[in-house]
């Protein structure tokens, strides 16, 4: 809830400075904060559910909810990353373009002849424009106007307020907090859709910079730092989610626990094995995700001559054991066995 309402405010805030200061960055990041409300709802919804008791509905839980959101904010975020990166990409092609484009022409007006008539000038600078890629031939000269830049932050009725970039910092500031701790409930809770959502967090934080960046570079005439902090971004928010992304679909497609979860319930059972002497041995021990939980089942080989009751009370002894020390396992299959069934 803390995340949705600093969502709303930072989209409110940051709308509002982009347009009364004329930044087109600052616009861009407070429509950016608007689509994160989209994955908030999407955390939320799914992280109450997934928390659910199993019913007959769902007779093995929820667990798969919080699954299918880890999934739909991550591919929004590598989504995102590649559009980043390729505008990005775009932006900085034009950016080189345009720097060379107005070396050259300022080359040909500096060693033209002075005799040469301002019409002749003009029509060789002209002439050395149309040389460039027809990609980039809408790119603004600027020639005949060396006082001033052409800030692409800039709106076609203002000039650029630099004190927008303060906003983009107050953005990243408060962002990062909240990837710091969505994070570390995330962890507390072994909840891939929030931890999902604090990368999500971190995302808009860098993005965020990079607006107060290009907000900075523009104003100082530095354009291409636009560019190259939006490809950094990109690289850094697809290293980060590929990752949650590749979790989530082993999970649905109920690729077996961690190893390390299963020597856990290994070492419980050896100790339950030295103090069960009913118990003879243990075998099989299997289990599946499902978002923040594990399902599990093992076979027990027990003592022939026990009865049913025994054998019930010594099953449930071996579940209270697991579920005690292992608070992620929601459900064990036991499945017991004689030696003589072997």
């Amino acid at each position: 809830m803390i995340g949705l309402a600093s969502n709303v405010g930072l989209t409110l805030t940051k709308g509002a400075a982009g347009w009364f200061m004329n930044s087109a960055a600052l616009l861009a990041d407070a429509a950016h904060s608007l689509g994160d409300l989209l994955s908030d709802f999407v955390t939320l919804y799914t992280f109450k559910m997934s928390r659910k008791m199993p019913d007959h509905k769902y007779p093995y839980g929820y667990g798969k909810f919080e699954t299918m959101g880890s999934l739909a904010i991550s591919s929004l975020l590598i989504a995102g990353a590649i559009g980043i990166g390729a505008h990005s990409f775009e932006l900085l092609q034009a950016t080189l373009n345009n720097a060379s484009t107005i070396h050259v022409t300022q080359a040909i007006q500096e060693t033209a002849p002075m005799m040469m008539t301002e019409a002749a000038q003009h029509q060789a600078v002209e002439k050395a424009a149309t040389t460039t890629p027809a990609s980039f031939a809408a790119i603004p000269s600027m020639l005949h106007d060396h006082g001033s830049h052409s800030h692409s932050l800039t709106s076609s009725d203002g000039t650029l307020n630099p004190n927008a970039a303060w906003f983009a910092l107050a953005s990243v500031l408060v962002k990062e907090w909240l990837y710091r701790a969505t994070l570390k409930v995330g962890r507390s809770e072994r909840s891939e859709v929030l931890i999902a959502n604090a990368w999500h967090h971190r995302s808009d934080a860098l993005s965020s910079g990079v607006a107060m960046v290009a907000i900075g570079g523009s104003y100082a005439g530095i354009t291409v730092l636009d560019p190259l902090g939006g490809l950094v971004v990109a690289g850094m928010i697809l290293k980060s989610t590929f990752g949650i992304a590749k979790s989530s679909l082993r999970e649905l497609t109920d690729r077996g626990m961690e190893s390390s979860e299963a020597d856990k319930i290994r070492r419980i059972m050896a100790q339950m094995k030295n103090i069960e002497p009913n118990l003879i041995d243990f075998h099989s021990i299997r289990g599946r995700k499902l978002g923040p939980f594990y399902h599990v089942d093992m076979a027990l080989k027990v003592n022939p001559e026990l009865s049913v009751q025994e054998a019930r009370r010594l099953e449930h002894r071996v579940r209270s054991a697991i579920q005690r020390d292992c608070e992620q396992v929601q459900q064990i299959l036991v499945r017991l066995e004689t030696p003589l069934s072997l």
